[in-house]
C-alpha cells in the first residue's frame, strides 16, 4: 500500500511540473502609439512558446468600442515548437464619429497540449485621439511681389482635423525677406471648428535689396485642442515668387577710327536696369558693313557690358542702321529677347597737318638741292 502511495504521488508531482512548462506568451506592438477617427492601425502579435511543445495555436481578437477589425480576427498559428515564436498581425479601423478615448482589442489566445486545452486573455489598448489639424489654402497676393513694393497677402486658415482649435495664433515669423508695416504680423483666432475656415490678411513690404527668386513666408501658428488639454505650434511656409524685370539700355559708347574708307569700329554700351539679373546673354550684332556674335553671360541689375563692333567703312556713304538682338533668360529659366536698331554714320578722317608738313619740308629741301646743283 505504501509503494502504491509513492508511485501516486510521484505521477502527481510529474503532471505539476509538466503543467508547470505548458505555456504561452503574446506581445504586441502598435503601428502608431494613437489613432484618429476614421484612421487606420496594425497590431503586431509574436506568440512565443517558452515550455513544452504545443500541438497547436489559435488567436482570436475582439474589437472594442469604436473599433471595426478588417482582418486578422481569428489567426491559427499551428503547432508550435518549444522555445520558438511565431508573428501576426491585426488590422483595425476606427468609426469616423468615435470620442476621444481609450478602447481595446481583446485577445483570446487557446494552446492545446496532449488533448489538453488551455487559454489566456489579453487587453491590447488603443488610444482614440481627437486633435485639430491646421492648413494654409488659397494664398493670394493683390499685386506682384517685387523687391520695395507693399501688397496684400490673403490666405485661409482651415481646421481639417476632428477637434476644434481654440486660442488660435496666427503669427507671420519676419525675416529679412520682409516686414508688416503698422502690425505686429499677429491675427487671434478665439476658436476653429473641424471643417471650418477663417480668412486672413495681412499688409507686406519686401525688402529693396531682396534677391530676385523663390522665397516663402514662415507663418507660426499656435493653438490649443478643444479640452485646452494639449497645445500645438506648427510653422507652415508660403510660398511666393520674387520677381523684376530685366530692362536694358543700348547706347553708342565710342567710335575708333571710324572714317570713311577704313576699317572702323563701333563701341555700343549695354547696361541692366531691371530689377532683376539677365542670364545667359548673347548678343547678335548686324549690319550690312559688318556682324559679329558676343556672349556676355549674367548680367546683374545695374551692370554694363561694352562690345566693339568692327565695320568695313571702304562702301559706305552716310548713315545706316545697326541691328541688335538680345537673348537672355530669368531667374526662372524663362527665355525672352530683345532688340534694338541703333543708327551710326562715318565722317571724313581729319587732316593730318604734321605729316602735310613733313611733305611740305621734304620738298622744300628737294627743290634746294636741285636750285643749289644747277647753280654750280
Amino acid at each position: 500500500m505504501k509503494k502504491i502511495m509513492i508511485l501516486i504521488l510521484f505521477l502527481f508531482l510529474i503532471g505539476i511540473a509538466e503543467a508547470a512548462n505548458i505555456s504561452l506568451t503574446v506581445s504586441w506592438s502598435l503601428s502608431s502609439s494613437t489613432v484618429r477617427p476614421g484612421g487606420d492601425l496594425i497590431i503586431y502579435l509574436t506568440a512565443t512558446n517558452p515550455g513544452l511543445d504545443l500541438d497547436g495555436v489559435i488567436l482570436t481578437a475582439t474589437a472594442g468600442p469604436y473599433i471595426k477589425l478588417t482582418s486578422g480576427g481569428k489567426t491559427e498559428l499551428g503547432d508550435m515548437p518549444a522555445t520558438t515564436s511565431q508573428q501576426s498581425s491585426i488590422s483595425l479601423r476606427v468609426d469616423e464619429d468615435a470620442e476621444a478615448t481609450t478602447s481595446y482589442v481583446y485577445l483570446e489566445a487557446k494552446y492545446y497540449y496532449s488533448n489538453s486545452e488551455y487559454k489566456k486573455t489579453f487587453y491590447v489598448p488603443i488610444t482614440i485621439k481627437r486633435e485639430p489639424l491646421l492648413e494654409i489654402v488659397n494664398v493670394v497676393f493683390n499685386d506682384t511681389v517685387e523687391p520695395g513694393k507693399t501688397f496684400l497677402l490673403y490666405f485661409d486658415v482651415s481646421n481639417k482635423g476632428d477637434s476644434t482649435a481654440r486660442d488660435l495664433k496666427v503669427e507671420l515669423n519676419k525675416t529679412t525677406l520682409f516686414t508688416t508695416p503698422g502690425s505686429t504680423g499677429e491675427i487671434i483666432i478665439e476658436e476653429l471648428k473641424p471643417s471650418e475656415s477663417k480668412s486672413l490678411d495681412f499688409l507686406i513690404t519686401i525688402n529693396p535689396d531682396a534677391d530676385i527668386g523663390i522665397e516663402s513666408i514662415p507663418a507660426i501658428l499656435s493653438y490649443y485642442d478643444s479640452t485646452k488639454s494639449n497645445n500645438y505650434t506648427q510653422t507652415k511656409k508660403i510660398g511666393l515668387k520674387v520677381s523684376g524685370d530685366v530692362d536694358f539700355v543700348v547706347t553708342i559708347d565710342s567710335y575708333t577710327n571710324f572714317y570713311y574708307g577704313r576699317i572702323g569700329e563701333v563701341s555700343i554700351y549695354i547696361a541692366n536696369r531691371g530689377l532683376s539679373s539677365a542670364e545667359y546673354v548673347s548678343v547678335n550684332a548686324k549690319s550690312d558693313f559688318g556682324s559679329k556674335e558676343f556672349y556676355i553671360g549674367s548680367l546683374d541689375s545695374d551692370d554694363s557690358e561694352t562690345i566693339d563692333l568692327p565695320q568695313n567703312l571702304a562702301k559706305v556713304s552716310g548713315k545706316y542702321p545697326i541691328h541688335l538682338t538680345l537673348n537672355y533668360r530669368d531667374k526662372f529659366d524663362n527665355e525672352y529677347f530683345f532688340e534694338k536698331t541703333l543708327e551710326v554714320m562715318p565722317t571724313n578722317a581729319p587732316i593730318d597737318y604734321t605729316t602735310i608738313l613733313i611733305v611740305i619740308a621734304v620738298l622744300a629741301i628737294i627743290v634746294y638741292w636741285i636750285y643749289k646743283k644747277r647753280k654750280k
